[in-house]
């Protein structure tokens, strides 16, 4: 994957080892219970190169504090 506008790259190696980690399995979980798809409308927009709509769609659900506080544990790992 390519840099998101101040964000790491990150390699499907990257996400896989991430995805492997409590933390990460519960990050995942909290994206596959929201209804309106956010995270498969955020991949789409990325696929179609478009990172600001991809950025726009995830920003509500990175500010949650149970998402910002898993990301800042995975972040420590």
């Amino acid at each position: 994957m390519g840099q998101i506008s101040g964000l790491p790259s990150f390699s499907e190696a990257d996400i896989q080892k991430v995805l492997g980690t409590p933390e990460g399995r519960s990050l995942l979980q909290l994206f596959r219970q929201d209804s309106s798809n956010t995270l498969q409308k955020a991949a789409d927009a990325l696929k179609a190169g478009d990172t600001k709509r991809a950025q726009e769609l995830l920003r509500p659900m990175m500010e949650s504090p149970a998402v910002a506080e898993l990301i800042r544990k995975i972040n420590g790992r």
